[in-house]
């Protein structure tokens, strides 16, 4: 009975299936796919994990023995891995290059306007915005990198690299896994994404949600990008908002003013050669607006940008240069969307 089982097998070819394995970190999920007949879903589990879980204990605003509450403590420079010490650069960098509208150090905004913690019940006084700006400034942090070790001094800021550091997930566990024989992934982490090679079907198709409040992730679409080794963010003013004395909170805020950015832009997605630059380019947009913002991607060759800009009861969308070409489906100026047949 054994051998004819056996005989059996011999005779029939069993296709290995792709790898899709998920779970949740960082406060949110992530999910992976990866090619058929490269990695195991063991293997797979155990480095994406590994990878995400050592971007937490470097990056969280959350725990408090993370490199970055280490550094808020100070006082002067504090010795960090490398990794973290590169992100921070990154974040500075971005800031320079849009004069402040990305800002790492906006942490004491986040949790004055109740986005870190407990909701606010009032708005703040403006006394308060005052005095939580004076501890904001992405000027006052400086880096020292290091081959073994980096040293970062706030300068009395708390960093919060929440709009990069996902990103920087996304790429993180896809270098992991392309460590351990991976060729062709796509890697997500709270909506962030990273495409490695083509999928089954030819490039990795992935939707921009309609910024419609109400929605759920992925009941109603307003584009479809086909992704090939680049990474892609979406920041979006439409989930998760409320309202106190007048003033709409939302997660963005514009680290010169103290205050929430809405109705500048309703979402913003990113195609860049990384997910890190896509996840922080992203955040920047929302604060600098359509205007300054596409000004800002047209200025750099490797970013792409769609922007869906209130417009009446509906959106229009504004697409760098190169966006068009590699969006499948887009709808622009317009009330309703349904969405695309899959």
């Amino acid at each position: 009975m054994v051998l004819l089982i056996v005989a059996m097998l011999g005779c029939t070819r069993i296709e290995p299936a792709p790898v899709h394995i998920d779970g949740q970190a960082l406060g949110t999920t992530w999910s992976v796919t990866i090619g058929a007949g490269q990695v195991d879903a063991v293997a797979a589990r155990l480095a994406t994990e590994q990878a995400l879980a050592s971007v937490d204990a470097a990056m969280s605003t959350w725990r408090d023995d993370s490199e970055l509450m280490r550094i808020r403590r100070g006082p002067g420079p504090v010795e960090v891995s490398p990794e973290t010490g590169a992100v921070v650069m990154a974040a500075l960098d971005l800031a320079k290059m849009t004069n402040g509208a990305f800002d790492p150090t906006v942490q004491p905004l986040m949790e004055l306007w109740g986005l870190h913690g407990e909701a606010r019940t009032t708005a703040p006084t403006q006394d308060e915005v005052d005095a939580a700006l004076a501890q904001v400034g992405w000027q006052k942090v400086t880096v020292q990198p290091g081959l073994g070790v980096a040293t970062v001094d706030g300068g009395g800021t708390a960093l919060d690299l929440s709009a990069i550091a996902k990103g920087h997930a996304v790429d993180r566990v896809s270098d992991a896994l392309k460590a351990i024989g991976a060729r062709v992934l796509l890697v997500e982490v709270g909506g962030d994404v990273r495409g490695v090679g083509q999928g089954p079907n030819g490039p990795w198709r992935l939707g921009v949600d309609w910024p419609q409040e109400g929605l759920e992730p992925g009941e109603q679409l307003a584009a479809v990008v086909a992704l090939v080794d680049r990474g892609m963010a979406t920041s979006g003013n439409y989930r998760n908002t409320y309202e106190v004395d007048g003033v709409r909170v939302v997660h963005t805020l514009d680290p010169r003013t103290g205050r929430p950015v809405y109705g500048k832009i309703a979402s913003a997605t990113v195609v860049a050669p990384d997910c890190q630059t896509a996840d922080g380019w992203a955040t920047a947009l929302m604060v600098l607006g359509p205007e300054a913002g596409m000004a800002a991607i047209e200025a750099r060759s490797q970013l792409e940008a769609l922007l869906l800009v209130p417009d009446g009861d509906g959106f229009r969308d504004v697409q760098s240069t190169g966006m068009t070409s590699i969006l499948t489906q887009t709808k622009s100026s317009i009330k309703t969307y349904e969405e695309p047949a899959r």
